[in-house]
């Protein structure tokens, strides 16, 4: 039977993916896992389970120094793992990433509506000590329609994530150890950047601020943004009152 550590904030793919875990318990079991306090599905997930819930040091403490085997952390991780974490399983650790690989590393949504890249993708990955710059397993990419709104590519990408995700582990049920390839190249965007894009600054065009507008639409999270003697608005427009008609009732 596969042993694992399950470490993950919470999002769509995640709480998809630690219920997968759960009902495949023949073929896997969850030793415990690493989770922030606010992440209340996931709790009650491990709680229905009786999955443990660590900090990063009760995990070191409990697992460090081959106190006991571990096969792969299984990862949907919103920080960098240090490398006595990193040592802990014996096969690797695997994190999915829901972003395209190598050229979108961190957070970079905003970014492919930005610059219109036309697609975007999601990724399995091994762990190292930086952010997303591990061995990549597997990377699929999907194209995107040219008036994507930012919270739409989300959901999709978690979609997709979960898929790879049920395909890597149904190969890791089967005894299957997948390849890594190393990384070249590649952009990675910080949580900062993403919010110093934010603001509508003088000369962008109309065009510009309406893809900036669609860039940024995630709520309840802020968008794009105008400062008005020194506090910030987030702005909508007609597109993104059509997107909310849309989604509270069906379009009118």
């Amino acid at each position: 039977m596969l042993k694992v550590i399950f470490m993950a904030k919470e999002t769509p793919s995640s709480l998809s993916a630690l219920e997968y875990l759960c009902l495949h318990q023949k073929e896997v079991n969850v030793l415990g896992a690493v989770l922030r306090s606010k992440d209340l599905e996931l709790q009650k997930i491990c709680r229905e389970n009786e999955i443990d819930i660590l900090t990063e040091r009760q995990l070191e403490n409990n697992f460090g120094s081959g106190k006991q085997d571990v096969d792969y952390i299984i990862s949907f991780y919103w920080k960098k793992a240090g490398k006595d974490i990193l040592a802990i399983p014996k096969k690797g650790s695997i994190n999915f990433h829901p972003g395209p690989l190598p050229e979108a590393r961190g957070s970079g949504y905003h970014m492919a509506i930005l610059e219109n890249w036309g697609y975007w993708g999601v990724t399995a990955h091994y762990m190292d000590e930086e952010y997303d710059t591990g061995a990549i397993i597997e990377c699929r990419r999907f194209d995107l329609e040219s008036d994507i709104v930012n919270q739409d590519l989300v959901r999709m990408a978690h979609t997709h994530l979960f898929e790879l995700f049920q395909d890597i582990m149904d190969g890791l049920f089967c005894g299957e150890a997948p390849k890594g390839i190393n990384q070249e190249g590649g952009r990675y965007f910080s949580l900062k950047g993403l919010e110093d894009g934010k603001l509508i600054r003088e000369g962008e065009s109309v065009a510009e601020i309406d893809r900036k507008i669609r860039a940024y639409w995630n709520p309840p999270y802020t968008g794009a943004q105008v400062e008005i003697q020194g506090k910030r608005y987030t702005v909508i427009n007609e597109g993104i009152l059509d997107w909310i008609a849309g989604k509270l009732f069906g379009g009118l």
